[in-house]
Parts: structure tokens; C-alpha cells; sequence
């Protein structure tokens, strides 16, 4: 069976997501303190990447790594930027409430795009856009009273950084991301390792580590295709399945229970970015 390239970005971005979900459980299990952790999650997955590039690349290696030039470039700054912002907010506030931020990709995207894309945003986006944040506003006054408001912060900004990498991916679909992606995760271990007051390390962390090959390395190899063949936003509605799946797997091995109002605004903020969803994709068949 043939794919059409719609079906192509679409396996590619699920395929992508459905291995990132593991990754707040795994955050969550790491007992090392925020740098620590984040310095051996960026660096680990990093070099096993970089690793496949240089088999892959052999004597190209070079050429094949700077391709990208200046998107690339930019696109390692939103990778570092996403790294840094995720862990800080999983340290400060609950993983449904940083998921629930993430969620926003697609609609950040949407807006992004229509900035430096010139990609229009009609009336049925914009709506989107308001509900959401309407939602976003209602968990953060939860979060006031219960010391999370940092955390949600960070997560709306993982959210910025994660649709800012996927619009210069659309914006230039010839180019191979893979290795600013590899950049991305190498700068950010460097920037971490600055901060980190200890790099010993259990057995048990490091096998978790280890597994985030899969879940921070192996994912956004499949999510860096996906802007090629559908659009950024649409890439960012499977982040919905992050925020589904995320904190069922923390509440089933942790027990780590979401406030009311997050459940809430989970469930509206899934439902409109759905709805807007199914919209685009009616929208893109006419």
C-alpha cells in the first residue's frame, strides 16, 4: 500500500508522540536533582543520536550536519529551549498540568505560522485560540493558591519552543532537522553541566536514562519528519495524545492525581483543539 504524504506525516507524527508518552514517568522516577537530570537526558540520547549520524554520514559527516545552515541553527536554540523548560516545569508543578500546557503546541503554531509564515488564521482559529486560553487562565488560578504557577509558566514556554521548532521545520521542508535536533540536546547537557553540584549517578536512574533514547531521542527523529508533509499545527495536534496519555501513566505507576480544575481544563482545551483539528483537516480535503 501506497501512503499519500498526508499519511505519511500523520504515521510519522503519531508514531513520534505515541514513544514520547512514557517520557513525565520516567522524569518522575529519576530521583537526581533538576540539572542532574537534565544533563544526562540531553546528553545520553544526544550522543547515541549523534552516534547514528556519523555511521550514517560517514565521511560526509560534516556537510551532512551543517546542511540545515541557518534554520538549523535556529531550530537547536527551540530544542535547548524545550529541553530546559520541560524539566523545570515537571519540578514545579504536576505532570497533567505541564502536559496540559504542551497541549497548546498546535494553536502557538498556528500563530507563529501566521506571523512569519503569512499562514492566515480565520475565525474558527481565532475562537480556538480564545477558548484556550480561557481554559489556560482557569488552571493558573488553581495553580496560584497551591505553589504551581511556576511550573505552568514553564510549560506554556515548552509549548512556545516546541511549535517554534516545528514551524522552521515547515518552513524549510528540504532540509534535514535530525542534526540540529542532536545539537539541540548536546548544547543543552552543556548548559546543564554548568549547573549540576553532583554527575554520580545510580544504576536504576541510569537505566531510566537509558530508556529515554527511545523516548526523547528515537520520538523527535519521528516528529522532525512529520513537518514535512503535513502542517506544523497538525503535527502539534498529536502533542494531545502526550497530554491523554502522560498523566495516566504517572497516576498508574506513582500515583500522581491531577487538581479539579486541571481535569477540566484538560478535557476542554483537548476538546477544542479536536474539534479545530477535525476543521483543518476538513478544510485541507476541499
Amino acid at each position: 500500500m501506497t501512503l499519500t504524504n498526508h499519511q505519511k506525516g500523520i504515521l510519522l507524527a503519531f508514531i513520534g508522540v505515541m514513544l514520547l508518552t512514557p517520557d513525565s514517568l520516567l522524569i518522575r522516577l529519576i530521583t537526581v536533582d533538576t540539572w542532574s537530570l537534565l544533563f544526562y537526558r540531553s546528553l545520553i540520547p544526544g550522543l547515541f543520536l549523534l552516534l547514528c549520524l556519523i555511521i550514517y554520514a560517514r565521511k560526509n559527516f560534516l556537510k551532512f550536519f551543517f546542511n540545515a545552515g541557518k534554520y538549523g541553527l535556529l531550530n537547536s536554540v527551540f530544542i535547548t529551549a524545550s529541553n530546559i523548560f520541560f524539566i523545570l516545569a515537571l519540578q514545579n508543578t504536576n505532570v497533567a498540568n505541564a502536559l496540559v500546557m504542551v497541549s497548546l503546541v498546535p494553536l502557538i503554531a498556528a500563530i507563529i505560522s501566521f506571523i512569519f509564515l503569512k499562514e492566515k488564521l480565520d475565525i474558527i482559529t481565532n475562537t480556538a485560540i480564545f477558548l484556550c486560553l480561557i481554559a489556560v487562565i482557569f488552571i493558573f488560578y488553581d495553580s496560584i493558591g497551591s505553589g504551581r504557577i511556576l511550573g505552568d509558566i514553564f510549560g506554556v514556554l515548552t509549548a512556545v519552543a516546541v511549535a517554534g521548532s516545528l514551524v522552521i521545520i515547515r518552513s524549510a521542508p528540504t532540509k534535514n532537522f535530525i542534526p540540529s535536533y542532536v545539537m539541540g540536546k548536546l548544547c543543552t547537557a552543556l548548559f546543564a553541566s554548568l549547573l549540576v553540584s553532583s554527575f554520580v549517578i545510580g544504576s536504576l536512574d541510569l537505566s531510566y536514562i537509558f530508556l529515554m533514547i527511545f523516548t526523547v531521542g528515537f520520538s523527535f527523529i519521528f516528529i522532525t519528519f512529520a513537518p514535512r508533509f503535513i502542517s506544523a499545527s497538525e503535527v502539534g495536534l498529536f502533542f494531545l495524545l502526550e497530554t491523554a496519555l502522560g498523566p495516566i501513566w504517572v497516576w498508574w505507576f506513582i500515583s500522581e492525581v491531577p487538581s479539579f480544575n486541571t481535569i477540566v481544563g484538560a478535557i476542554f482545551i483537548v476538546f477544542i483543539i479536536f474539534l479545530h483539528s477535525i476543521y483543518m483537516l476538513k478544510k485541507t480535503d476541499e
